[in-house]
This record gives structure tokens, sequence and C-alpha cells, in this order.
């Protein structure tokens, strides 16, 4: 038996190539279509990449800015604590010097106090 031969088969062999050439267009049409959504997709990756490559150049100026803020503020922290121990300094001499100053004033008060009653003294006995 031959199988080729027979009419059906015939119109088969006949219809088959079109049957693939269909398939291969269904085939063509959904590569198409998958690479126009992945041609969107990577236009949008692109976008958002863009978009986060600017957001990182800008945080990273924000976060240097902020560094040298940081830097800038610990120098005018020490400033002030180095003046501030200084005051502390001036503010013990200062006390010290006043404390002594106050001694000799009452030292010399009572050296004065004392001079004026032997003045006192004196001037009564001389006018007597």
């Amino acid at each position: 038996m031959n199988v080729k031969t027979w009419p059906w088969m015939k119109l088969y062999f006949k219809i088959k190539p079109l049957l693939q050439s269909a398939e291969t267009e269904k085939e063509l049409a959904n590569m198409k279509e998958n690479y126009e959504k992945m041609k969107t997709d990577l236009a949008k990756a692109l976008s958002t990449k863009k978009q986060m490559e600017e957001k990182l150049v800008s945080l990273t100026q924000e976060k240097n800015d902020l560094s040298l803020q940081v830097a800038s503020e610990g120098e005018s922290l020490n400033d002030a604590e180095e003046r501030c121990e200084g005051l502390i300094k001036s503010k013990i001499q200062q006390e010290a010097k006043l404390k002594e100053t106050t001694e000799r004033l009452e030292d010399e008060e009572e050296i004065n106090a004392e001079l004026t009653a032997k003045k006192r003294k004196l001037e009564d006995e001389c006018s007597e």
C-alpha cells in the first residue's frame, strides 16, 4: 500500500506547508509582541535607572554637605569648649585675686584701725 498516492494524503501534503507557515506567522507575531513588550520594559528600566542615578548623585551631595556641616559644628564645639575652659580658668584666677585682695583689705583696715586708735591716744596724751 502506497499511502502517498492516496488523494487525501496528497491534499494533506499540500496543506501541511500552509499550516506550518500559519504557525510560523503566529510565532512571529508573538515574538514581535514580546519584542515590543521587552522594548517598553527596557525603556522603563532605563528611565528608572536614570532617575535612581540622579537621586544617588543628589543624596551623595547631600551626604557630603551634611558631613561638612558636622565637621564644622564639631570644630565650633571644640572652639566653644576651649573658650569655656579658658573662661573657667580665668574665673578661678580672678576669684583667687579677689580673695587675696579682700584679705589684704581686711589686714589694711585692721592696721588702719590700730593706727587711728594710737593716733587718738597720742592726741589725747598731747592735749593733756
